[in-house]
């Protein structure tokens, strides 16, 4: 029997059906931030279901109630060896309409989840259970890790990361509609702290206005510090990127501020780091002194990610997982648009794959769904997507771990 032949055979094994059933049953057991056991209970759903068929699984606990689930298909130990990775968690149902009700319609599958990525997670558990059935052997090992917390800090695939698994490749099964996203940007967050001297506002030229201060800053930020970051370039990101989203300051209209901050974040290119960019940030404020010789600010990174570091992916085009997922995508779909989308891509949005690649150099993001979908009130997932998701992975499987038999 050639590859070809070994690869139906695993897809034999698994139904359609099937996989829209578990996704089913993962998006009606809720985990997320606002569930007192948050991820527990979907963790030990997925660790049931692969003890029940007879697969290797274990379950670490992270954080209290917050189990990463591993699943492993032994090879024989002469092949390499591929995670496929996705979170467990959903952020909650906020405004959708029976958010943890799965709903079939019109060849989709609507609730929270579907796409943001209990889809991905199906779609590789049936991936393993095909395996496992069809009595393949693989010459490397086939891992699956479900991890905690994504849509909060990533303590899951911190944790994962820090335990060296060791894979030579790995799948993060984000939502790309398939495609094989090889780079995305890392995010950081800020602050700039400003001082001033506060006195009644009927005497301003007595007293530090913050407000101005922080005000002189923004605008060398605008005028100077964001047209240098459109310079840098990537082939598939574009330029690194900074926000301000908050200013605080003040405390009547009558008092001079004595005291502004200014919050921001800061999107990363592969090269860069949240320490580069905070020493690029802090020149910044000496460029605006050598302007205003009283001026006063500092910047400092926030712990937002409970110091968790969110960094940017890159993976070589030339990788072998990207020839082989883009392989399989053309043996997925096909027709001209099929043959433009047959590329790496960049991502716009951070995943774990940032992570996973501190000890799996070779990690791409390659999962069903669209990420407009993700968090939205009408969040689903196409059905035919789940099917052709599941034999990819089956497909880089039998690709990457080899000596199938």
């Amino acid at each position: 029997m050639g590859q070809e032949g070994i690869v139906l055979a695993i897809v034999e094994a698994v139904s359609l059906e099937e996989i829209e059933s578990l996704l089913c049953r993962l998006i009606e057991i809720e985990g997320h931030q606002d569930v007192p056991d948050q991820e527990r209970e979907v963790a030990e759903y997925i660790a049931g279901w692969f003890r029940e068929l007879g697969i290797e699984c274990r379950v670490e606990e992270i954080e209290p109630n917050r189990p990463n689930v591993i699943a492993r298909i032994p090879g024989t130990g002469s092949g390499a060896t591929l995670l496929l990775n996705g979170h467990l968690d959903t952020v909650p149902g906020y405004q959708m309409n029976n958010a943890f009700k799965a709903i079939r319609r019109d060849g989709r599958i609507y609730g929270r989840g579907s796409t943001d990525m209990k889809g991905a997670l199906a779609a590789m558990m049936l991936a393993l259970a095909g395996i496992h059935r069809s009595g393949v052997q693989l010459a490397g090992d086939l891992l699956f890790a479900a991890t905690v917390g994504e849509e909060t800090y990533s303590p899951g695939a911190y944790h994962l990361a820090g335990c060296g698994i060791p894979a030579d490749y790995a799948i993060v099964g984000e939502p790309t509609g398939l495609q094989v996203g090889i780079a995305h940007k890392g995010v950081a967050w800020y602050e700039a702290e400003f001082p001033g001297v506060p006195v009644h506002g009927s005497v301003p030229e007595l007293g530090i206005n913050a407000i101005y201060r922080s005000s002189r800053w923004i605008n060398h930020i605008q005028d100077h510090y964001l047209p240098l970051l459109q310079k840098r370039k990537h082939p598939l990101l574009g330029s690194p990127t900074l926000n301000i989203g908050m200013i605080e300051g003040g405390t009547r209209p009558v008092i001079v501020p004595g005291r502004t901050v200014v919050k921001f974040e800061r999107r990363l290119l592969p090269g860069e780091s949240a320490e580069s960019a905070l020493e690029e940030l802090r020149a910044t404020l000496e460029e605006v002194k050598t302007e205003y010789p009283d001026f006063e600010g500092e910047v400092r990174m926030l712990d937002n990610f409970r110091g968790v570091p969110h960094g940017p992916l890159q993976t070589s085009p030339n990788s072998e997982v990207v020839t082989v997922l883009l392989q399989a995508y053309k043996e997925e779909f096909s027709g001209d648009t099929a043959s433009e989308a047959a590329r790496p891509i960049g991502l716009q949005f951070w995943t774990d794959g940032a992570l996973l690649q501190q000890f799996c150099p070779d990690t791409v993001v390659c999962g069903p769904g669209f990420i407009e979908q993700a968090h939205s009130d009408e969040e689903y997932i196409d059905t035919a997507q789940l099917f052709k998701a599941c034999r990819m992975y089956i497909r880089s499987a039998c690709a990457i771990c080899g000596g199938v038999s």
